[in-house]
C-alpha cells in the first residue's frame, strides 16, 4: 500500500511545481513513479522499461527548463501532454503486470486511452488549458531574459550607498540622511510561477 502512495504523492509534487496539470516537470515525475514501480515489482518488459528511460531523459530536459523558465519545443509539449502525462502515467503502471514474450500488449492501449482522455479534457475545459510549459516562443524567452536584465541594470545605476543617518546637517541646512528608496519591482513579464524559479534566480 505504501507504494501507490509514493507513486501519487510523486505525481502530486509534479503537478503542484508549476501549479498546472501537465508542465515541464511532469515528465520527469511521471518516469520516477514508473522507476519505482519497477523497482517494487523486482521486474519490467520491454515497454514499460523504455517508457520508463525515455521519460527520465526528457523529464531532465524539462526540469532543467522549469529551472530556467526557459521555452520548450512542440515535440516535448506533444510528449509531456499526451504520452507522460499523469493520467497516462497511472494507467502505464496499472497495465505493466501482465506481459506476452517480454512486451506488455496493454501498455500501448493504455497511453492511447490517456492521450484521448486528455485531448477531451482540453476541449472541455477550453478556452482555458489543463498545462503549462512557459514561453510561448523563443523569443518570447529572449525578451523576457532582456527585459528582466534591463530591470537590474536600471535597479543598480540607480542605488546609491546610505549615508550614516547621525551624520550632522550639511551646512545648507537640510538633513543628509535620505531614505531608502523602494524595493524593484519584479519583470511584469516575467513566466515565473513556481517556487523553485524564483529561488534558483535568487541564488
Amino acid at each position: 500500500m505504501a507504494a501507490p502512495l509514493l507513486q501519487v504523492t510523486v505525481l502530486v509534487v509534479g503537478i503542484a511545481l508549476d501549479e498546472t496539470y501537465v508542465n515541464r516537470t511532469t515528465v520527469l515525475t511521471g518516469a520516477i513513479a514508473t522507476h519505482m514501480h519497477i523497482f517494487v515489482a523486482g521486474e519490467a518488459g520491454i515497454l514499460v522499461a523504455l517508457y520508463t528511460d525515455t521519460g527520465l531523459l526528457v523529464g531532465a530536459y524539462g526540469l532543467y527548463s522549469y529551472v530556467i523558465d526557459g521555452y520548450v519545443g512542440n515535440w516535448f509539449r506533444l510528449l509531456a501532454y499526451f504520452v507522460y502525462s499523469p493520467l497516462a502515467v497511472f494507467l502505464v503502471i496499472l497495465t505493466a503486470g501482465p506481459t506476452l514474450f517480454g512486451i506488455e500488449p496493454l501498455v500501448v492501449p493504455a497511453i492511447v486511452l490517456a492521450g484521448y482522455a486528455n485531448r477531451q479534457f482540453r476541449e472541455y475545459l477550453s478556452p482555458r488549458e489543463p498545462y503549462y510549459f512557459g514561453p510561448d516562443s523563443q523569443d518570447a524567452f529572449e525578451a523576457i531574459l532582456e527585459t528582466e536584465s534591463g530591470t537590474g541594470a536600471v535597479a543598480a545605476e540607480s542605488s546609491e550607498p546610505q549615508p550614516d543617518p547621525f551624520d550632522e546637517p550639511g551646512i545648507d541646512g537640510g538633513s543628509e540622511f535620505e531614505p531608502p528608496g523602494a524595493e524593484p519591482a519584479a519583470a511584469p513579464d516575467s513566466s515565473e510561477r513556481g517556487i523553485l524559479p524564483e529561488f534558483m534566480r535568487q541564488l
